[in-house]
């Protein structure tokens, strides 16, 4: 998302710096799309504080901490920046919490949060109430998410769109690359799952409803695609638990499975995921609890593939049910296993080009980035000049 507007950020009168933490793999793609890019290390005690779990007396004292060291790195790394044409920034545009806070910190600003999650359960009124005095303007993912950030004391956040690239992004034929790599038959039909492996992103759901209609779907094979690529403590072994839920059982554990376990494969993240959904039937997205928006939606949707998600938060927003893909009821396996084998009856042609044309009309990356933008020139005050993309 940072980078679908970054590197497009220059078309629409913004000259964009990004601030990481620390190295990482979004400093080479926002180099190479001539964005400039400033790491201000945070410390790795603060980054992999997680909201998912209680926090500790100690755990507060490191997020004092850490927020007072990233916010001294963060202003320096400002303050070195060399001029450009446009002058000195002027507008703090922070993405995730963690940022939000350190941004209020940082005097001689303006601010605007991009919001991508809902409020933090047990902390969500203080988040309400820091929405309404520091930020001049908010943006949310979705209209789920905006509502639930709206309250008393703030309006209700302004809803942009993710997009993706739709020039990357776009129906293709079969390579069969995934066959190959996995060393599958030309037939097998792919049910892919390309999702960050933390609990909430329902893996272990997916495998269970797989299970469950593997034998009513004996040329199909589950693709999960992804990695373990959060640093919170919250999703710490997580990836080594996957696996060895989805591995062969053990005589030693008593284990058993109601489908083979030869079916159900695992695939790295991807650094070029366009090409992975052309290769697949199907896309399954199974949160735990609601999704804030659902990238991967409109990535499979601009690629012309069906997916099935779980009915709450943004996909609804996303998912036209029985048009552009089905919508199941939230953590309901069953359902979720029945919708596989009635879409892989399916022919789906007609579906994934009414995706195709959802992504197109709704989800483009330069309708996204010209929408932030025009958030960011009403935050710093002066009005957008338009420019071709």
């Amino acid at each position: 998302m940072l980078l679908d507007f970054a590197a497009r950020a220059r078309y629409h009168d913004i000259a964009a710096t990004v601030v990481l933490p620390k190295a990482g793999p979004l400093e080479g793609p926002l180099r190479e799309s001539g964005v400039r890019v400033r790491i201000a290390p945070a410390p790795e005690s603060f980054l992999e504080l997680s909201q998912r779990v209680p926090l500790s007396a100690s755990a507060l004292l490191r997020l004092g901490r850490g927020l007072a060291r990233w916010s001294r790195a963060v202003a320096d790394a400002l303050e070195r920046l060399e001029p450009t044409p446009e002058g000195r920034p002027t507008v703090l545009y922070s993405n995730g919490f963690k940022a939000h806070l350190v941004c209020a910190l940082l005097k001689g600003y303006r601010r605007a949060w991009h919001l991508h999650e809902f409020p933090p359960e047990r902390v969500g009124l203080a988040w309400k109430l820091l929405l309404a005095a520091v930020p001049d303007a908010a943006i949310a993912n979705s209209r789920a998410v905006a509502r639930a950030w709206k309250g008393l004391w703030a309006n209700e956040p302004e809803v942009v769109y993710y997009g993706v690239d739709l020039e990357r992004f776009r129906p293709a034929a079969k390579t069969y690359w995934i066959h190959d790599l996995l060393a599958l038959p030309r037939g097998a039909k792919l049910i892919a799952m390309p999702a960050v492996f933390a609990r909430w992103k329902g893996q272990l759901l997916v495998v269970d409803a797989f299970e469950r209609v593997a034998e009513r779907l004996p040329d199909a094979h589950l693709v999960l695609v992804g990695g373990p690529i959060y640093d919170t403590v919250a999703e710490r072994g997580y990836a080594e638990e996957l696996v060895r839920r989805v591995g062969p059982a053990s005589d030693a554990g008593g284990l058993s499975r109601r489908a083979p376990w030869d079916r159900i494969h695992f695939v790295k993240f991807r650094e070029d995921p366009w090409r992975v959904y052309p290769e697949c039937e199907v896309v399954v997205h199974f949160s735990t609890r609601p999704e804030p928006f659902g990238r991967v939606l409109i990535e499979a949707a601009a690629c012309g593939v069906p997916v099935i998600a779980a009915r709450a938060g943004g996909p609804t927003e996303i998912v036209e049910h029985a048009v552009t893909g089905w919508l199941v009821p939230p953590g309901d396996v069953a359902a979720l296993g029945e919708q596989l084998v009635a879409a892989l009856g399916t022919d789906m042609r007609a579906m994934g080009q009414a995706a195709r044309r959802a992504a197109q009309d709704r989800f483009a990356a330069d309708r996204f980035a010209r929408d932030v933008a025009g958030v960011l020139h009403a935050v710093a005050g002066r009005p957008r000049r338009r420019r071709g993309t």
